[in-house]
């Protein structure tokens, strides 16, 4: 993996590879040097690919470390290879390992956020809607351009084979529902922040705006910022598309503290 010039700044500490869950995956930590006493929030990132590449990518999360976050980002086994729910289960596992090594990194397991783009955030919406066996609970979610509602007729997919699903859409019916985040909304979902492209030709913006509505419909916190751009927001719209994120999880998971709007 190479990263850019000059990552990490020589204020954060990046600690790589760590291995969590039993399938030899591995995430990234990225944390101030110097960061205030006592546990911190932590932020748990997931790389887009339309779930068939790339890794994790901890330079995606410098802005939250340098913000006191302790910012993470996994991998998790991509498609085709392994089909849903495999990538699912791979996000529990991490948000399992925060649980058990809170302690060791300074982190509160009781304040986790989920964060993705395109493809990861789809994920980071199931992690923290989908109940698993001794998951921590997720207090705050970023969907960032992600895929929420596989049956949404502006995003369609034809014969041709989705490799999450293993095979095609129209005979993967009820595994493409399962796999939807809007299928899981409920209540007590923790609040979510959705950012999303109006010019988005890939992931289209009525995605972000069905997943809002539903969790509006059931009374669940859930805020909706259309930016004008397409599916690649976060770069063409980096510190707009960051600002957004830091100041929500900085409203969400340290509410003791005064936030701007």
């Amino acid at each position: 993996m190479t990263y850019p010039p000059g990552f990490p700044a020589a204020d954060l500490e990046l600690v790589r590879d760590l291995p969590f869950g039993p399938y030899g995956l591995r995430l990234d930590l990225l944390r101030l040097r110097e960061r205030p006493p006592g546990p911190q929030p932590a932020v748990l990132h997931l790389h887009g690919g339309g779930w068939v590449k790339f890794g994790k990518w901890p330079v995606a999360c410098e802005f939250l470390a340098r913000a006191g976050f302790v910012a993470l980002s996994a991998d998790y086994r991509l498609a085709p290879r392994h089909v849903y729910p495999a990538q699912l289960e791979d996000v529990q596992d991490a948000l399992r390992w925060i649980r058990a090594e809170a302690r060791t990194w300074d982190m509160d397991a009781g304040r986790i956020g989920l964060w993705g783009i395109s493809a990861g955030a789809h994920l980071a919406a199931l992690g923290a809607l989908v109940p698993g066996a001794d998951v921590p609970a997720v207090q705050a979610v970023g969907n960032v351009s992600g895929p929420m509602d596989f049956f949404d007729p502006a995003f369609s997919f034809g014969d041709e084979p989705f490799e999450l699903l293993g095979g095609p859409w129209r005979e993967r019916q009820d595994l493409a529902r399962t796999a939807s985040p809007v299928s899981h909304v409920r209540a007590d979902a923790p609040p979510f922040l959705h950012v999303h492209g109006v010019q988005d030709d890939e992931v289209p913006v009525s995605q972000a705006r069905r997943m809002h509505a539903a969790l509006t419909r059931v009374g669940a916190p859930s805020e909706l910022v259309e930016l004008d751009g397409g599916h690649y927001i976060n770069d063409t719209h980096q510190s707009e598309v960051e600002g957004l994120l830091q100041r929500f999880f900085e409203r969400q998971l340290r509410p003791d503290r005064r936030h701007p709007a």
